[in-house]
């Protein structure tokens, strides 16, 4: 194996289950009917509404409310909006949660336009969404001219849109079936992987039986894949730089929880070059405590996968621990980090702050959750990382 190079796929699967859905509405196809099971911020029935929308062009904006960057484009999304209010053209926001949780969040955050609920995951299941946000444009023709994220939507496409030109390009191959003529494809039953992310934010999946992540840098992976997510780091080498996907599960059914950390740390030591050790060191830290109003701010998370999601001046966390919470503090601060609240249950949060100002999250994190940092000085340990000799 070429240790220089960034990117690297280790995969090793045995194919069994169901095959999955082989293919997605192409560019220049006819969009498949809107199934919703619910319409928010207008009037009059679901059904109604939908047929008004023959005749115009539609975007449609995949977004949820444990999604930071899609939180972070929201104010461009509603200024294209506005823009556009009086012109032939509906933007749809569709979320695949329930009423009961998007219906809060946009008392927090407007969004422009309808937003739609996907309550039986229909529409998502056809566009084949994978990432958050995307976006599908659709003429008035009800013809599909594109998909993309929406942070590259843009009044050219809109106003193109508008006039019934033909469909754009894609900006890569989308449909499923253009790709190289292969089985069914059968999700893997051992996965271990690292590649250069694309993706804009961070979002993270983990278990004590996979560990899923995209848009993490190098140092935070090594912290998590060695467990040392709060800890301060001490750096003596070059790290990759950029952005990467991580995937690392457990090699199979009946495996030790939380094994998949044994492979991702080997992985990690040997394409990178790098020894990774602990030790001691008294340095000046945040304690993180509880206030008084913790009990009555604090959101208990129902039953669900643990979800945190970074962006430019927000922080969401859902059925998230506050053991993660303070590692994530801790990189926006850059001030180590110790949880002293005791508690183990998972949480929901949207802290807001100010990008320029990452300090401002310790008003929004009392304010929100009823947690307070304090400044303190004691003996911390460290996560040392190192060139390998």
């Amino acid at each position: 194996m070429n240790k220089l190079l960034l990117s690297i796929l280790l995969i090793l699967f045995l194919l069994e289950g169901k095959a999955v859905q082989s293919r997605i509405p192409r560019i220049g196809e006819t969009a498949p009917e809107l199934k919703l099971t619910g319409l928010l911020q207008t009037s009059g029935k679901l059904d109604e509404n939908l047929k008004s929308l023959q005749g115009k062009v539609v975007v449609l904006e995949f977004w949820a409310t444990s999604c930071a960057p899609c939180i972070e484009a929201m104010p461009r999304l509603n200024s294209l909006s506005e823009k556009y209010k009086d012109r032939n053209i509906q933007f749809i926001s569709i979320s695949n949660e329930s009423v009961e949780k998007v219906k809060p969040f946009l008392k927090k955050r407007r969004i422009n336009g309808w937003v739609g609920i996907d309550g039986n995951y229909e529409m998502t299941k056809t566009y084949n969404v994978e990432y958050l946000p995307f976006t599908v444009l659709i003429g008035a023709n009800g013809k599909i001219l594109r998909y993309q994220q929406n942070e590259l939507l843009s009044e050219e496409m809109l106003n193109n849109a508008l006039e019934g030109k033909e469909p754009f390009q894609p900006d890569k191959p989308v449909p499923a079936d253009e790709k190289p003529s292969v089985p069914d494809f059968q999700e893997p039953l051992y996965e271990l992987s690292i590649r250069p992310s694309v993706q804009k934010g961070m979002s993270s999946s983990i278990s004590p039986n996979i560990f899923r992540i995209k848009g993490i840098e190098a140092l935070e992976v090594i912290k998590t894949a060695f467990d040392a997510e709060l800890l301060q780091t001490e750096v003596t080498t070059t790290l990759p730089a950029g952005k990467f996907d991580i995937v690392s599960t457990n090699l199979k059914k009946g495996s030790p929880e939380w094994s998949w950390r044994t492979p991702l740390q080997k992985l990690l030591q040997d394409v990178w070059e790098i020894d990774v050790r602990r030790e001691q060191k008294e340095m000046e830290v945040y304690e993180l405590v509880t206030t008084s109003a913790a009990k009555k701010r604090l959101v208990k998370a129902k039953p669900g996968d643990r979800k945190e999601s970074t962006a430019e001046g927000v922080l969401v966390g859902r059925n998230s621990s506050i053991a993660i919470l303070a590692k994530i503090l801790q990189d926006l601060t850059a001030v180590p980090v110790v949880n002293l609240t005791n508690l183990n249950e998972g949480f929901d949060y949207n802290l807001y702050y100010n990008a320029k100002e990452p300090e401002t999250i310790i008003a929004s994190l009392e304010k929100e959750m009823g947690l307070k940092l304090l400044k303190v000085k004691r003996p911390v340990e460290l996560l040392l990382i190192s060139k390998r000799e």
